[in-house]
């Protein structure tokens, strides 16, 4: 349990940063679409280097980065989308005006 709050933590403080491209909706998805892929057969490896090669255009590295790191941790379940929504709009509320 631990390891999920940490891990939900560095999550949300990373949705902040990344919140000009990417919105809470964007990594919801991102997570839900990583199960539903996995529950069809495809592999870690697939999904990440399908990510990196659609998003090399479109995101910046540290986007790159958190979508990785948000594929990772809702393949293996660590994370689930609801839990991925509500701590990227949690940190969202509390970020200070850009």
């Amino acid at each position: 349990m631990l390891m999920r709050i940490v891990l939900v933590a560095g999550l949300s403080l990373s949705c902040v940063t990344a919140q000009a491209e990417l919105t809470c909706e964007h990594l919801g998805a991102i997570a839900q679409t990583t199960i539903d892929l996995r529950n069809q057969g495809n592999t870690l490896n697939a999904l990440l280097a399908e990510a990196r090669r659609d998003g090399k255009n479109k995101y910046t590295e540290q986007e790159l980065v958190l979508i990785g790191n948000l594929i990772r941790h809702s393949y293996d379940s660590t994370l689930s989308p609801a839990e991925v929504l509500e701590a990227c709009k949690r940190d969202t509320k509390s970020a200070p005006p850009r």
